[in-house]
């Protein structure tokens, strides 16, 4: 017969581990998606995968990422609520680059081309000068996360203007008639409790669904934690 001290001591961890559980996906683009690349940026950062991040019941975070384009900026607003506080955060996609001998690139083991792109992650922002028609660009994307100074009457204000805006009734797609050329998009990941939930959509200058215009209004109620000069517009 067990010992009634242990059998309480496994209760209790047994309990801890389902109040602070991975989340259930309630609702989520297909896996080969931007979705896919931005939880990669996010899981190799300090903002971690939000689907896989192991929290308590009250937990709320807001995450909408907007950019995307060819010629465009990517970068993602952060709403947290974490034992009863709020904070906010900026994180901004930043491309990393080095250049490499050629004849290096083409004969280096798999572990060498890792090594030489956390290389570019520890240079990322410099500006690669004087390429030579020898030389191989190494380049990867790096995810800077900053915290906003910001109250935090502001930052769950700007929170329930994104859920009145309707952030838990986006689908996790709109169905399209036609192909866009390099749009500026949105992904949207939430956390609630136990609870995740993402979308994928397009920016349109006409809204075609509720969605799109849905999708919009979250992005102009997060964007209230910033300034003008942060601000990443469509």
């Amino acid at each position: 017969m067990m010992d009634p001290l242990r059998s309480a001591f496994i209760l209790a961890v047994l309990v801890s581990q389902a109040a602070f559980a991975q989340a259930r996906v309630l609702s989520a683009p297909p896996e080969f998606s931007l979705l896919n690349v931005t939880r990669q940026w996010s899981r190799a950062s300090t903002l971690g995968d939000l689907r896989e991040l192991r929290t308590g019941s009250d937990y709320r975070e807001l995450r909408v990422w907007g950019g995307y384009g060819l010629t465009t900026e990517t970068q993602c607003v952060v709403l947290r609520r974490a034992n009863g506080q709020w904070s906010a955060f900026l994180a901004r996609v930043m491309r990393c680059e080095i250049q490499i001998p050629r004849v290096v690139g083409e004969t280096a083991s798999r572990a060498t081309m890792q090594h030489y792109t956390a290389e570019a992650r520890r240079q990322c922002g410099t500006k690669l000068r004087d390429v030579g028609p020898g030389a191989q660009i190494i380049t990867t994307d790096s995810l800077l996360v900053d915290s906003l100074s910001v109250p935090e009457s502001t930052i769950e204000e700007a929170w329930t203007a994104a859920v009145r805006a309707g952030v838990l009734q986006l689908p996790p797609r709109v169905e399209r008639d036609r192909v866009m050329d390099d749009p500026f998009m949105y992904v949207v990941e939430l956390r609630n409790g136990g609870d995740y939930r993402a979308s994928t959509i397009e920016h349109l200058e006409r809204p075609e669904t509720k969605a799109d215009q849905q999708v919009r209004d979250v992005y102009a109620a997060v964007n209230r934690v910033l300034n003008d000069a942060q601000v990443l517009k469509p």
